[in-house]
């Protein structure tokens, strides 16, 4: 079998990077959040003094899955050279390299050594668990600040897959040695720029002592950050970033700062015991004013936003919302729909978001105009004890951001939805809110009133899924065994051969039935973009030589470092990849745009088809539980609505070439790094459904996504990809998935693992798979622990899914 190499055969730089660079530092723009400002922003002085250990050292993503690999990175120092500004503090910034190389050096030494101890499996979470904290550099002195008047400092955070972060200095909070720094820089600047270059929330109560003059939250913004922020602070962009998740005063104002991760004496227990109220939901609810809200942000210029007209047709409620520029710069705002429910038996946060949207560029003294829309029945709250979705009798109010328009009355109970009742574990938790909210309800308002006995209960068929059947389809079925099947619902990773060859591919579907007519499927991470090998060699007997992963890895840096041949393989040839690093999720949720979002995924999708990548394993759609979960940065926000529409219309962008798949992750409840395969995520079904699925459901009903990836943890005691309720009575049978579910890496590797029994859950795809993992299928096969059809209903939707592809469409 020859493999077929998508991989450009020189280095030249294409159209289409030059495209997506610029896009990539669009998207970084619009999501940068404007937290402080007392005018000296835009800069407008083309001089001043840089430091801090984003300043070179600039943290673009987070690590694991969601890290990329582009051509280049632009850094804060050299944006800002680009954007034609003096730094005056390059004495101190290579002191602070000599520093930071030192500091490294001696703590990959004695990762080096510590690692020696570690099994090879778990040496990847042992590292993420003992991370590089960056060294702050020495205090600024009035001789660094002879020659400048305005000082920007780059604080940095990385995090990433395989462990949380930690509440300590160095990492969710401050060090002695950074707060000093700023100390350092406040009292020798008349102004002091505090940039934060972070994936996810940390503690700012040094603001409380130490004075910016403003505060720009850059996150991580993917290769083009540096010349983003640029934009930002002089001006050339009006920041219309919004947060995605509430920033509290302190850590412990958030409801699982106490059992979080490692801080939770059961190690292998995470009780959801917020419930519903996770982020502003909590914040709202126990009336605890956090240092900025969801949704927060700055501009350069101020807007009115109004409310022309609204009115519902039933249960669906339309806004007509003009926006209107009273400043005198251009800039975009953000409008917000929020929906406040009554309180009966159930109780309810005080406000939900149900709509959102993004102005064009306005013009000082320039209006737009647009619709917010939302179905109040998609808003119902789920009934534990009987199992349905209920909008309960009262009085439903209807704010544009925090101004109350319309009150919906509701005569009587309406059940909106039936489910059959899901497994739950038998585990008691000690829910932590009990009260209902005192709401003051608007009497001038215009109110509309609505009959229960008009709105229809969605009541759903709960099967097991058919046969996806085609000509096609039945064709290849019928030249396969139920062995030949159980390899299907194997995968592949990293060792060959592979009929389509992708370097850096994280998977492939089997190989082994190409000549069957199955075509295998190149896959590859993550949620920042492809992360693909930028150069490599063609490997020798289409097997890729790599006698461990540290070793092929340590080649594959080595290649991409020099950009040509070196000594071990100047007669090879030489292929080059080279993918957009785009900013992380949670900056693509500040942008709030899904008009962007919809870009990003079409961009994405168009680098698939020029390296061959089938299935995007992305994107990643996990609520922010808590600030301390170590891969925040991949996941969108603590919000279910914003975290579901901007996923929704990524997959719709992706959509936009054909045969390439989205994969959805991490499902679900999956809210913590540190022992992952292990942990269970202990919630009620009403948690479950109305927030750690929402955002699930949104995608899969809106944008129909090719693949779900499940996650590592138990759900209430299942692992999820043993899960049926999940996987099949959820997933395909309520929302109507007709796609595949894969397993997320080696997921399926631990002691308890009933792999075999995958396909009986609904879950199609073992991923990466192991070579004896064929042959335990077909065990339980002939144990009758699994069936015929089991093997075979997975085995179609692979087929389908091979056949669709783009890669199949080429080679016809």
């Amino acid at each position: 079998m020859k493999s077929k190499f998508y991989a450009q055969n020189n280095s030249s730089l294409t159209e289409r990077e030059i495209k997506h660079r610029d896009l990539a530092r669009e998207i970084c723009a619009e999501g940068i959040v404007l937290l402080e400002n007392n005018g000296i922003l835009p800069l407008t002085v083309n001089k001043l003094a840089l430091y801090g250990a984003g300043a070179r050292h600039t943290v673009f993503g987070g690590t694991g899955s969601g890290e990329s690999n582009p051509r280049y990175n632009v850094n804060v120092e050299e944006g800002l050279k680009n954007a034609n500004i003096d730094i005056t503090s390059l004495k101190w910034l290579d002191e602070y390299d000599e520093l930071f190389d030192r500091e490294l050096s001696l703590y990959k030494k004695n990762l080096k050594k510590a690692m020696r101890k570690v099994p090879l499996m778990q040496q990847m979470d042992y590292a993420a668990d003992n991370p590089f904290y960056l060294p702050a550099g020495r205090p600024v002195t009035k001789e660094d600040a002879s020659e400048a008047v305005v000082a920007v400092y780059v604080l940095a955070r990385q995090a990433g897959e395989g462990a949380d972060r930690k509440d300590i200095p160095g990492d969710y909070y401050a060090t002695d040695d950074e707060i000093e720094m700023m100390r350092s820089i406040t009292q020798n600047y008349k102004d002091a720029i505090l940039v934060l270059n972070v994936g996810a929330v940390i503690d700012l109560s040094f603001l409380d002592e130490i004075k910016f003059s403003a505060v720009v939250l850059l996150m991580q913004g993917g290769m083009e950050s540096g010349n983003a922020l640029a934009d930002i602070l002089t001006g050339k962009v009006n920041p219309s970033g919004r947060l995605a998740d509430t920033w509290a005063y302190k850590y412990e104002d958030y409801p699982s700062s106490d059992t979080f991760s490692e801080r939770n004496p059961e190690k292998h227990q995470e009780d959801y015991r917020e419930g519903i109220f996770v982020g502003y939901r909590w914040f709202d609810k126990k009336n605890i004013k956090p240092r900025y809200k969801f949704g927060y942000g700055l501009s350069y210029t101020t807007f009115k936003t109004e409310a022309d007209y609204c009115a519902n047709r039933g249960t669906k409620i339309s806004v007509n919302v003009r926006v209107t520029n009273t400043g005198d710069k251009a800039g975009k705002e953000v409008a917000m729909l929020y929906l406040s429910c009554p309180e009966n038996k159930l109780i309810r946060e005080k406000l939900s978001l149900v709509a959102f949207s993004k102005t064009m560029l306005l013009e000082p003294g320039k209006k737009d105009y647009f619709s917010l829309d939302f179905d109040l029945k998609y808003f119902a709250a789920f009934d534990n004890d009987n199992h349905q979705f209920i909008l309960e009798k009262g009085e439903y109010i209807v704010y544009l951001n925090d101004t109350p328009l319309l009150v919906v009355e509701l005569d009587e109970d309406a059940i909106t939805e039936k489910t059959e009742p899901i497994s739950l574990s038998d585990r008691k938790i000690d829910y932590i809110i009990h009260d209902k909210s005192v709401r003051n309800i608007p009497s001038d308002i215009r109110r509309v009133k609505i009959k229960a006995s008009e709105i229809n209960c969605i009541m759903h068929k709960y099967t097991i899924p058919e046969f996806d059947k085609s000509s096609e389809i039945d064709l290849i079925v019928s030249g396969l065994t139920y062995k030949d099947m159980s390899k299907l619902l194997v995968g592949r990773t990293y060792l060959g051969p592979f009929r389509h060859r992708v370097f850096g591919a994280i998977g492939y579907t089997t190989s082994k039935l190409f000549h069957k007519g199955v075509e295998a499927m190149p896959m590859a991470d993550g949620p920042q973009g492809l992360n693909l090998t930028q150069i490599s060699t063609k490997p020798k007997h289409n097997l890729f030589a790599m006698p461990t992963l540290p070793e092929a890895l340590r080649d594959v840096h080595l290649i991409s470092k020099l950009g040509s041949a070196t000594e071990k393989n100047k007669d090879q040839e030489l292929f080059y990849q080279y993918c957009t690093s785009w900013p992380s999720e949670t900056v693509v949720a500040q942008t709030w745009s899904v008009y962007h979002a919809r870009l990003l995924g079409s961009a994405v999708a168009k680098e698939m088809t020029e390296y061959g990548v089938v299935f995007w394993l992305a994107p990643a759609l996990n609520i922010h539980r808590n600030p301390l979960c170590g891969r925040n940065f991949e996941y969108y926000s603590e919000d279910p609505v914003l975290t579901g529409i901007i996923a929704s219309r990524v997959i719709r962008g992706v959509h936009e070439e054909y045969g390439c798949y989205p994969t959805i992750k991490h499902f679900a409840a999956n809210n913590l790094e540190t022992k992952r395969n292990v942990s269970s995520s202990n919630l009620d079904e009403r948690t479950l459904r109305e927030i750690y699925l929402r955002a699930f459901r949104i995608a899969v009903e809106t944008a129909h996504p090719e693949a779900v990836m499940c996650s590592y943890n138990k759900l209430n005691g299942i692992y999820t990809a043993l899960n049926y309720d999940l996987q099949t009575q959820i997933l395909r049978n309520e929302w109507g998935f007709d796609g595949i579910v894969m397993t997320d890496w080696f997921a399926t590797g631990h002691h308890e693992s009933r792999d075999e029994l995958c396909c009986k859950a609904g879950t199609d795809l073992i991923m990466p798979g192991l070579p004896h993992i064929p042959a335990k299928i077909m065990r339980a096969y002939k144990k009758g622990l699994i069936s015929g059809d089991d093997i075979e209903r997975s085995a179609r939707r692979l087929i389908k899914l091979s056949i669709k592809s783009h890669i199949n469409k080429l080679n016809r």
